[in-house]
């Protein structure tokens, strides 16, 4: 769950963080139908295909899985990062650790 130091707003513990989307997080679509400050986000998400991404405040929120079982937020900043500089950044950033760890 993240807390914000300044103001202490604590974020919903239902959002996990993703392994595989850079700096997303997400929670399964069941879930975010019951959160009264997400009714806006899923109404939206229902009447569009899957995958398809919409932006709300800050956050750009798309649906993944088999059938859209989740539902993802990203920051608008990190969404725009290519695919491709991901890949990148993550790939150089495994190669330091392994060289690193080389004895």
């Amino acid at each position: 769950m993240r807390i914000c130091p300044k103001c202490g707003y604590k974020d919903n513990p239902l959002w996990r963080g993703s392994r595989y989307d850079f700096n997303a997080n997400y929670m399964t679509w069941e879930d975010s139908l019951n959160q009264p400050e997400l009714k806006n986000v899923t109404e939206k998400l229902s009447n569009i295909p899957i995958g398809e991404a919409i932006q709300e405040g800050p956050y750009i929120f798309y649906r993944r899985g088999k059938g859209g079982l989740w539902l993802y937020r990203v920051p608008i900043e990190d969404y725009k990062v290519s695919v491709e500089k991901r890949a990148k950044f993550v790939k150089g950033k495994q190669q330091r650790l392994f060289e690193r760890l080389k004895p």
